[in-house]
């Protein structure tokens, strides 16, 4: 059961993505992400941490794959430097925790950004470029759903890519 959590984007993220008072939850579609994205950007707060997972799913294979190298996460912090926000990066670039390998530090930059506490411009301006890259971003995702899913062309109109979003 999902609780709603104190905070303005907290709420923003429970209205969109949870159901039936938090017992049921909400996977977003690229269209909903961009609306939910704007939505936060034009809320103008921050959240301790932001994070959506993409996954795709193909309903005629019955089958998913989750990219979680290709997640977002945004952290505020009370204080960080130039170094920090490298180390950072390159720590969510290695994740154990992945079946594939992201290598690409410009991605890591704004796929795993840094603002501090209540820095509302540097936090909009980490959702603002995430939301424009997503176009590059689903092209890289659907060429290793294509190559691990062994995706034919009559398969695609089967399938979709969908988000799980979480925020504290």
């Amino acid at each position: 059961m999902l609780k709603k959590k104190r905070g303005k984007i907290n709420g923003i993220i429970y209205n969109n993505t949870a159901y039936y008072k938090g017992k049921y939850r909400y996977y977003p579609t690229i269209t909903d992400l961009k609306g939910i994205l704007e939505e936060i950007i034009s809320c103008n707060s921050t959240t301790n941490c932001l994070r959506v997972t993409p996954f795709y799913i193909n309903e005629e294979l019955n089958h998913q794959i989750e990219f979680e190298e290709y997640m977002f996460y945004i952290e505020c912090r009370d204080w960080f430097d130039e170094k920090d926000q490298e180390m950072h990066i390159l720590d969510c670039l290695d994740s154990v925790d992945t079946p594939r390998v992201l290598n690409d530090i410009n991605l890591g930059a704004i796929l795993y950004p840094l603002c501090k506490h209540n820095d509302i411009v540097s936090y909009q301006k980490a959702l603002k470029v995430y939301k424009d890259s997503l176009r590059e971003i689903l092209l890289k995702m659907m060429k290793i759903a294509k190559s691990e899913m062994k995706l034919k062309e009559k398969h695609l109109p089967f399938g979709y890519f969908c988000f799980e979003i979480q925020s504290d």
